[in-house]
């Protein structure tokens, strides 16, 4: 084969998409490779009903048609476009996805209204409107549909006084800020004047999973071309493609496509994965949210665990210290919600957590924040500069002696004192499986019960993971995202 003819949508971003494409292809294949850029029916169709006229694949069956026709060798998709259901005539590869997650993005001017205009087109997040309430401190979200490139919608959003803000797939914002320049500066430039003018608040996949397969770069290519087969699945990421694939059936069950109000994101840690869904079945009208751990944890269900439960459960007081530092337009993390008086924490500039019920506390008193690590831990997805105005170090805030991070500077606003109270004693010399929610517990405990070493222990994916696994070996150390999950599959 001495040269691969590619096929694209001639958006900004589709552009950028088929550069990846292009630039990973050229890691195999030393032949020549020639471009055309095309519109699909949705690009052509910018009316806020376009699937409803054309049906599922509006951005990709026109171009899947010219693949089978012989104009192409190979179609460049964002996989999320794709039809569940496609023709036999085609295969699949896919690229190492990018960050699955959506952001939402408000005007800074609109930020502190209490009600707020949110332009989308898609079903999912229009059902997503309903749940932001936990998440930002606004009143009330309604939605307008919009429609047209990554860099029209924020124009759009801009110049209007009927919108508030916009959703977005992060993958398709970092793609712009790492390669957008590269490709049309001009583009890139004027992008990044409208970007600036909003804040950015990432939404956590627990509570707002993606649409199916989102983040990923699709490949689609005829099944009869065995010489382009041999190349393509030499560069195909077979857990992104395996996790698409996963998603793209969980959405199938209910026919599949964008016009559904079901998000499905499969996310990985360490040697687990867990599919997160979200959305309204449709054949019996009611709405779901689950989390299934796709690998089950080795282990046989035991009748006692530590924590029993989590309101008798008490292995330290916390004293906390005066925050004397300026938190003023700082990148900071909290690591929990308490003494952090909202004069302070109010002004950092740009607001982590490290899960979501934190977010969900600072949320209550009117405190704005713009992430969650999700449970996942301190080295889940860092967050990008374009994002974040701070160019100094992060700050963490924690607990006296923690030092345990790379990425951010910690900063103590109070300390741990040991306090067991008697039904925690009684239940750590009774328990036969533990979850740990610190290393700080697991030390304290260790040193009462030296056997619990030789017990089944499990904790979360972040640092206590990190600490406790350098004492009990990895296999022998299950991982769950929260201690409800951990009492879900260990307890009898």
């Amino acid at each position: 084969m001495k040269e691969i003819k590619v096929l694209s949508r001639s958006s900004f971003l589709a552009q950028i998409q088929t550069y990846l494409a292009i630039k990973k292809i050229k890691t195999i294949f030393k032949g020549s490779i020639s471009i055309q850029y095309t519109e699909s029916v949705g690009d052509t169709d910018t009316s806020s009903k376009s699937w409803e006229k054309h049906g599922f694949g509006v951005f990709t069956n026109s171009l899947s048609r010219q693949l089978h026709l012989n104009k192409a060798d190979l179609v460049v998709h964002s996989f999320k476009d794709l039809p569940v259901k496609h023709s036999k005539k085609s295969k699949f590869i896919c690229l190492n996805r990018d960050d699955p997650r959506d952001v939402l993005l408000v005007k800074k001017k609109s930020i502190r209204k209490s009600s707020l205009t949110i332009a989308t087109s898609s079903p999912r997040r229009k059902f997503y409107l309903r749940h932001l309430v936990e998440f930002l401190p606004n009143k009330k979200f309604k939605s307008n549909s919009i429609r047209g490139n990554i860099t029209t919608r924020l124009e759009k959003i801009i110049l209007s006084t009927k919108h508030d803000g916009v959703f977005m797939a992060k993958a398709a914002i970092d793609r712009v800020f790492q390669y957008g320049q590269k490709i049309n500066n001009q583009e890139f430039q004027k992008f990044k004047k409208y970007f600036d003018q909003f804040e950015y608040f990432i939404l956590p996949l627990s509570n707002f999973p993606a649409a199916a397969a989102q983040g990923c770069i699709a490949i689609e290519y005829s099944t009869n071309n065995k010489k382009l087969d041999k190349i393509l699945q030499s560069i195909n990421d077979s857990q992104s493609f395996q996790q698409a694939q996963v998603e793209r059936k969980f959405l199938s069950r209910w026919g599949g496509g964008c016009a559904l109000d079901i998000g499905v994101t499969v996310e990985s840690f360490f040697d687990q994965q867990i599919l997160f869904a979200r959305g309204k079945d449709e054949h019996t009208k009611k709405y779901f949210h689950e989390r299934k751990y796709l690998s089950k944890p080795k282990t046989k269900k035991v009748k006692h665990i530590f924590p029993a439960n989590l309101k008798s459960y008490k292995m330290f007081n916390r004293e906390p210290f005066p925050l004397n530092k300026d938190l003023s337009d700082k990148h900071v993390l909290a690591t929990r919600t308490e003494y952090l008086p909202k004069s302070k924490i109010s002004k950092a500039g740009f607001l982590g957590t490290a899960g979501v019920t934190s977010w969900r506390k600072f949320n209550q008193t009117g405190v704005k924040v713009n992430y969650s690590f999700d449970g996942f831990g301190e080295k889940y997805r860092p967050i990008e500069s374009h994002y974040i105005q701070s160019k100094l170090k992060p700050i963490k805030l924690t607990y006296k002696k923690n030092t345990i991070s790379t990425s951010f500077q910690p900063l103590a606003h109070y300390q741990l004192v040991p306090s067991l109270n008697e039904q925690t004693i009684d239940n750590l010399f009774l328990a036969e499986s533990f979850y740990w929610m610190s290393y700080s517990a697991f030390k304290l405990a260790i040193q009462l019960r030296p056997d619990i070493l030789n017990k089944k222990n499990a904790c979360g994916p972040g640092n206590t993971y990190l600490e406790i696994s350098r004492i009990i070996p990895k296999e022998q150390l299950n991982i769950y995202l929260s201690y409800e999950d951990f009492k879900k599959y260990e307890l009898k």
